[in-house]
C-alpha cells in the first residue's frame, strides 16, 4: 500500500503543486484588482522619487504604453532629462556631451505587463517551492521557468500581495501597497542589483490608462 501511495505521489505530486502555484497566482490578481482589469491596462503614468543617496532624492517619471513603448525621465530643477526611452523599435538615452538623446546600444526591452499575468500563454511553467518566512512574514515561494529563464516570486500567505521577486539581474522588495483606479500597486520598491548598488523607488502618483501623447515616445 505504501509503495502504491509513493507511486501515486510521484505522478500526482508535481501536478498538485502546479495547481497550487496557479491558485496562488490567481488569488494574487483577484486581490490586486482582477485579471480583467489588468488586461484593460493599456497605458500607465507614474511619478515618484528614486533614492540612491538619502540626502539627494531625484524626481522620476515613468510612462508606458502597450505593446511596449517606454519613457523614463529624471526631473532636476524642473528640467526633464531622458534616462531611458523605447519607441517600439529602438532605445534611447540622453547624452550630456552631445546635449541630445542618442541611441542606446545593447538594450533589451522588458515587457509592459508582469510575466506572472497569463504566464502559461508566455510559455512559463509555475512551480510552488513551498512556504517560507521573510522578516517573520509567511510567504509562498513560486518559481516561473521558461527554458533557461528562472524568476522567483514570494507572495504574502495572507493577502497574496507580491512582497519580493528575484531573477538573474536583481532582487526587488515590494511594500506600501495602495489602490489606484481599482488596481493595487506597491509604492515602495527596494532594488538590489546583482553587482551594483541598492536603490529605492517611491511612487506618489500612479495613473492607470492615463492619456499619453504619442510624441512622448519619439526621441
Amino acid at each position: 500500500m505504501a509503495k502504491r501511495l509513493s507511486f501515486l505521489w510521484l505522478i500526482l505530486g508535481p501536478l498538485l503543486f502546479a495547481q497550487s502555484a496557479q491558485s496562488i497566482i490567481e488569488k494574487h490578481f483577484e486581490n490586486t484588482g482582477g485579471t480583467a482589469r489588468w488586461d484593460r491596462l493599456n497605458t500607465i503614468y507614474i511619478k515618484g522619487e528614486v533614492i540612491m543617496d538619502v540626502n539627494n532624492p531625484v524626481t522620476l517619471s515613468i510612462e508606458h504604453r502597450r505593446p511596449y513603448f517606454k519613457r523614463v525621465s529624471f526631473i532636476i530643477d524642473g528640467k526633464e532629462t531622458l534616462s531611458e526611452g523605447y519607441d517600439g523599435k529602438n532605445a534611447y538615452t540622453f547624452n550630456p556631451e552631445k546635449n541630445q538623446n542618442v541611441p542606446l546600444a545593447n538594450y533589451t526591452p522588458d515587457a509592459f505587463e508582469t510575466d506572472i499575468l497569463h504566464y502559461e500563454k508566455k510559455g512559463f511553467k509555475a512551480d510552488l517551492l513551498g512556504k517560507e518566512k521573510i522578516n517573520n512574514q509567511e510567504v509562498f515561494h513560486i518559481r516561473l521557468v521558461k527554458n533557461t529563464v528562472k524568476i522567483d516570486y514570494w507572495f504574502d500567505a495572507k493577502n497574496y500581495n507580491l512582497v519580493q521577486s528575484e531573477d538573474d539581474k536583481e532582487k526587488i522588495i515590494y511594500s506600501d501597497f495602495k489602490v489606484f483606479d481599482g488596481l493595487k500597486f506597491a509604492t515602495h520598491m527596494h532594488y538590489e542589483p546583482k553587482g551594483g548598488h541598492d536603490y529605492i523607488i517611491i511612487f506618489n502618483q500612479i495613473k492607470p490608462n492615463a492619456p499619453i501623447n504619442e510624441k512622448r515616445f519619439k526621441f
